[in-house]
């Protein structure tokens, strides 16, 4: 994965968020798939593990189970975050800010 493919994607994911969850949802299914092809493709198990975690999330989404959504974000946020410790300089900020944006989607579909 190109440093410039990912930072592109990490941005397009971003603005996707920005809406909120049931702006993000039309394109959720294309952009998860996107996201699990890249991660699969980087050769690290720890982005594995995100890229089956998202392919929970789309399963979730799917169904429509907000318990399980908000499971998988939180998840998901929790190793964002921790992914973003040792991304490129370019890609760590927006790692950080999906992470936290991630994890405060799971907690508005908890309220």
């Amino acid at each position: 994965m190109s440093a410039s493919t990912s930072t592109s994607q990490l941005d397009a994911t971003l603005q996707a968020l920005q809406g909120g969850l049931s702006q993000a949802a039309p394109a959720a299914g294309g952009n998860i798939d996107s996201w699990v092809s890249t991660l699969n493709g980087a050769g690290s198990p720890a982005l594995s593990a995100i890229a089956d975690e998202l392919k929970n999330l789309k399963t979730a989404i799917g169904g429509g189970d907000a318990s399980k959504m908000s499971q998988s974000l939180s998840t998901l946020g929790e190793h964002t975050t921790k992914a973003a410790a040792s991304a490129t300089d370019d890609a760590k900020d927006k790692l950080q800010q999906l992470g936290q944006t991630l994890s405060d989607a799971a907690k508005s579909l908890k309220s």
